[in-house]
């Protein structure tokens, strides 16, 4: 009875002794000079919000995709590293409260300068008849750099392999199968391969698991190229890719730093070693133009491939191999690599403006900063969007503003080599983005053409839709980007604007956030209209050495009407979950999008499927 009475009176004196602490963590922790703060919606001030995306200035973007391509400047390189500085200078001018660089270890790939990689097609006696190109003609003065890198695919290993070719469309499980059925084997092979489909990555393993001894890979003019690849067709003409245009990028299997899997890659933390890592491709590949393939491809003998394999290569009739034609009997073709890897030091900028009611409530505006050229872009158009949204919202913070919820701008490092810098930042930082961090905007790309790409988590599927009702369209001003793209796509299958917000995917720096800490992310560009280009993929000049300033300011964004539009967008965006008094979210989509994806593999018979195997 005794021990019940002194346990009652502990309980109480705790339960006291919480309720006044409670009162006085809350009392210290309201600014007393903002206690309207507290209770006002600012984001309602629908005045308040297009103010402040009417100060977004087209010439600024302009000028800063300017210094961004100035130079090629891959992950690591001096001018990357100069970036970094020049944007962390850039911001705190701009009057954000605080501007920090968070730096790894991370382990890169490169050619070898002195001594490129290179395909070479010898006759039967042996005599070399043709040689590749490791990096691209230059079709105006203003656009070589001694520093731009040669042509190559990051992470596939050195190797010198000999052999015949055979011709893999685009190297997919189902062309390989396709292959099968045909009574066509790569073991011992060397694939040809033309780009698109799928991730790089996944088609050097998909062909190494078929057996090749090496992949070759090239933009192929059906997939680059919409009236011919004339010189009066293509860059720098158009927006389209010329003959030695060659597409680099990385081709491993995994994200963030190769030796630190799921944990930070700090100085001095354990890091495996590269024979202890998955990931890495186990045979060379090399990326070529599509002028430097119709030599390889005219040569080939074989049946003729399906018809939906065929190419726009003019000249080339398409064969599957293995082995030469007729005329050419006992050719063979040498694929050399000479990459090695390379351990560096490279940094992310992280600037903050800090909230003023809920300052522990964090909301994400992120891009990469490297780059695999001049990357006008992929990713400077999005880099020079973070930076005109960051000089807006510093101006607007030195009169005083403060957000409701604190805003981070993030430069991340390395994206191009398998989002490296944002996941390592990601694990380094995990416990407090998982409590703190509300949603991540992230821009890699702003404008490759004039057709918006939006992409959700379907909890922040109405923060988009609010935005693109109150964006005008770049289009028609006196339109929005929802009542253009309802016109647009009213002859559509998918009809109703809503359902054109699809899902985030991984390919860029939201990965980490979504797929590893849970945060749901915003993801959006505008992309080439491929009603008025047919058959086209993604923007032609992708990592290429034709991907430069002239391309953006001459055709892709004249006037930076489109950068104006995404960055209205992201500041739209941002001020709606760094000041609505309650969050944006709508959890009703998450069920939605379920339901959809269970009456999808309902569709498909998946649940019968998985019963019989």
């Amino acid at each position: 009875m005794y021990l019940d009475k002194q346990t009652g009176i502990i309980c109480a004196v705790g339960i006291l002794s919480a309720f006044i602490i409670g009162i006085l963590i809350g009392n210290f922790a309201i600014n007393k000079n903002s206690s309207n703060a507290v209770i006002v919606d600012r984001f309602e001030n629908k005045q308040f919000v297009s103010d402040v995306m009417d100060k977004v200035d087209s010439q600024s973007l302009r000028s800063f995709l300017q210094v961004l391509t100035k130079e090629p400047h891959i992950a690591a390189s001096d001018r990357d590293r100069f970036l970094a500085n020049w944007i962390k200078e850039q911001w705190e001018d701009f009057g954000l409260d605080s501007v920090s660089l968070s730096t790894y270890d991370l382990l890169f790939s490169y050619p070898n300068p002195d001594n490129p990689n290179k395909i070479y097609l010898y006759d039967a006696e042996n005599k070399t008849q043709f040689t590749s190109k490791h990096k691209e003609d230059v079709l105006r003065s203003e656009d070589e750099d001694e520093n731009f890198v040669h042509a190559f695919n990051a992470y596939s290993p050195a190797g010198d392999v000999t052999g015949e070719l055979v011709y893999v469309n685009y190297g997919r499980v189902e062309d390989i199968q396709k292959l099968e059925e045909l009574g066509v084997s790569l073991k011992g092979k060397i694939a040809i391969s033309r780009y698109g489909k799928i991730f790089r990555g996944n088609r050097l393993k998909i062909c190494q698991d078929a057996g090749a001894i090496g992949v070759i890979m090239f933009s192929d003019p059906a997939d680059v190229t919409f009236k011919g690849s004339s010189p009066d067709d293509v860059y720098p003409n158009s927006i389209f890719l010329p003959e030695s245009g060659m597409q680099r990028g990385h081709a491993r299997l995994t994200k963030g730093d190769p030796l630190s899997p799921t944990w930070p890659s700090l100085k001095g933390a354990y890091r495996q070693t590269v024979n202890e890592t998955d990931g890495f491709p186990k045979i060379p590949s090399q990326p070529i133009g599509y002028g430097d393939a119709k030599k390889l491809l005219q040569v080939m003998g074989g049946n003729d491939v399906p018809e939906d394999w065929h190419g726009n290569i003019p000249g080339v009739s398409y064969k599957l191999g293995p082995g030469f034609s007729k005329d050419h009997q006992g050719w063979k073709v040498r694929l050399v690599v000479n990459n090695y890897l390379d351990d560096k030091e490279d940094s992310n900028v992280l600037g903050v403006i800090r909230g003023e009611v809920e300052p522990d409530r964090y909301v994400l505006l992120s891009n990469h900063r490297d780059a695999w050229g001049y990357g006008s872009v992929d990713p400077s158009s999005g880099t020079s969007s973070l930076m005109e949204v960051a000089r807006v919202l510093g101006s607007l913070a030195r009169t005083g503003w403060r957000p409701r919820r604190t805003i981070v701008f993030a430069s991340w490092a390395a994206e191009e080599y398998g989002l490296m810098g944002s996941t390592e930042w990601v694990y380094d930082k995990i416990h407090k983005i998982m409590n703190r961090a509300i949603a991540v905007i992230n821009v890699d790309i702003c404008a490759s053409g004039d057709i918006l790409g939006p992409t959700a988590s379907p909890i922040l599927k109405d923060v988009f839709i609010e935005a693109i009702k109150s964006v005008p369209s770049a289009h028609n001003p006196s339109q929005t980007y929802y009542e253009f793209m309802k016109d647009s796509i009213k002859d559509d299958d998918i009809g109703k604007v809503e359902d054109k917000i699809k899902i985030t995917g991984s390919g860029s720096d939201h990965a980490p956030f979504s797929f590893y800490a849970g945060i749901p992310a915003l993801y959006f560009y505008f992309k080439i209209d491929k009603k008025k280009y047919p058959g086209v993929g993604g923007y032609s000049t992708y990592h290429t050495g034709y991907e430069t300033f002239y391309l953006v300011d001459k055709y892709i964004d004249p006037g930076f009407k489109l950068h104006r539009s995404c960055s209205q967008l992201s500041l739209h965006m941002l001020l709606n979950l760094g000041e609505s008094l309650y969050l944006p979210l709508t959890p009703s989509h998450i069920v939605t999008e379920i339901e959809n994806g269970i009456d999808g593999m309902n569709e498909k018979n998946v649940p019968q499927i998985m019963k019989d195997n």
